[in-house]
């Protein structure tokens, strides 16, 4: 059951081993850019080892984006995109097949290739291993329905090709990959413009974070919209008490994070994202050189204007509670640099305060004072930062 069992976890598990699979089957509704990305290399060589691999993807519901299939294209892999025209039906299952001459593994479940479904969301599969020969008859048994998934046929099937591609984008059968992700957050978090949403009834835990894609791997995702301009206090009132979320990160403020410099020094001119002791999940220490990049990932990340090397920035809407004071909501710049750690002490992200709110973060004498970041279920801000006295 996840996200206590990630599925990502284990199909890695199993394409790290030095298994020889003869076949490699994955089904999936939506498949994820990114979530491919992470897994290409290592599927690539096990069809370089002799090993068949075959996907049936859907397209219902913008779940799957054109950048995926551009991808899995390039790929030369058996890849069929199954789709019915009738409208109330749609494309659902989620089977992982891996099969060699004396295993088989398979899972049957809930799990898209997402990272939604492979790492953070409450999904359940039920995993079977089978040893070959002798388990074949029962492998058989299980394999034998799954068969028009496993090896489609039909009208409501196409083997994935440029001409499939161009025919979808031209019906508007396929968004682009920001527009699915735009399409997911506003799935996720409910936002419907201009309508005031009541508090939800339910609450949430803190659930593990998916693999942070490889930095090299990066400049392969789509380009999307520029990032906003930094801006000032969103007036966003609400009638409802917010609560607070899950805990992210905490730390208490130094002197430098709180811009309480002696005259002639220097601050860093804002936090310092460092790992502070924090644990994430209980009893595991955060690795802070991912971990911020991980957890803001999501938002639209690009080269820092200005900077050399690996730096990039992002700006993240925000909601700032200083000593029981709402700032409201602010678009606050995120900056990440891979190269920039050292050691435990140093740090590779820092969230900026900025220029127009550097005066209240001065005037407001913040050193010692304890910094919480709280993922939320917010309808305009995802964060929300809570700094109280010690």
């Amino acid at each position: 059951m996840q996200p206590d069992n990630q599925l990502g976890n284990q199909v890695s598990e199993l394409l790290n081993s030095r298994a020889r699979y003869s076949r490699i089957v994955f089904v999936s509704a939506f498949v994820a850019l990114r979530t491919i990305l992470r897994l290409r290399e290592r599927l690539l060589l096990h069809i370089e080892d002799g090993a068949i691999l075959r996907l049936t993807i859907g397209i219902d519901l913008g779940g799957t984006s054109r950048e995926v299939l551009e991808e899995l294209l390039r790929w030369e892999c058996e890849t069929f995109v199954f789709h019915s025209t009738t409208v109330r039906a749609t494309f659902h299952p989620k089977i992982y097949l891996f099969e060699s001459a004396t295993t088989a593994t398979l899972f049957i479940g809930s799990n898209n290739l997402t990272d939604g479904g492979f790492y953070t969301n409450y999904e359940a599969s039920t995993r079977y291993d089978f040893e070959l020969p002798v388990d074949a008859a029962e492998f058989d048994r299980l394999i034998g329905p799954l068969t028009s998934f496993l090896n489609p046929q039909g009208v409501t099937v196409r083997q994935l090709d440029e001409d499939l591609i161009r025919s979808l984008v031209a019906r508007g059968e396929l968004p682009t990959e920001a527009e699915a992700r735009q399409h997911r957050r506003n799935q996720l978090q409910g936002r419907v413009l201009g309508v005031s949403i009541p508090t939800s009834p339910f609450g949430s835990i803190t659930i593990p974070l998916p693999p942070l894609l490889p930095h090299n791997l990066r400049a392969e995702e789509p380009v999307e919209p520029r990032l906003p301009e930094p801006m000032g206090e969103r007036a966003l009132p609400t009638t409802e008490p917010r609560q607070p979320g899950n805990l992210v990160w905490r730390k208490t403020l130094p002197q430098t994070d709180a811009l309480q410099v002696r005259e002639g020094s220097h601050h860093v001119g804002g936090v310092r994202l460092t790992q502070a002791r924090f644990e994430n999940p209980p009893g595991q220490r955060i690795d802070q050189t991912t971990y911020f990049r991980r957890l803001f990932a999501e938002y639209s990340w690009e080269p820092e204007p200005g900077r050399y090397g690996d730096q990039e920035h992002t700006f993240v809407p925000i909601r700032i509670i200083i000593r029981g004071r709402d700032y409201g909501i602010r678009n606050f710049e995120i900056s990440h640099k891979p190269s920039g750690e050292a050691g435990q002490a140093n740090y590779t992200t820092i969230l900026r305060w900025g220029r127009e709110f550097n005066p209240i973060i001065l005037r407001e004498n913040l050193a010692g004072a304890v910094f919480s970041l709280y993922e939320t279920s917010e309808e305009y801000a995802d964060f929300l930062i809570d700094i109280t006295d010690a």
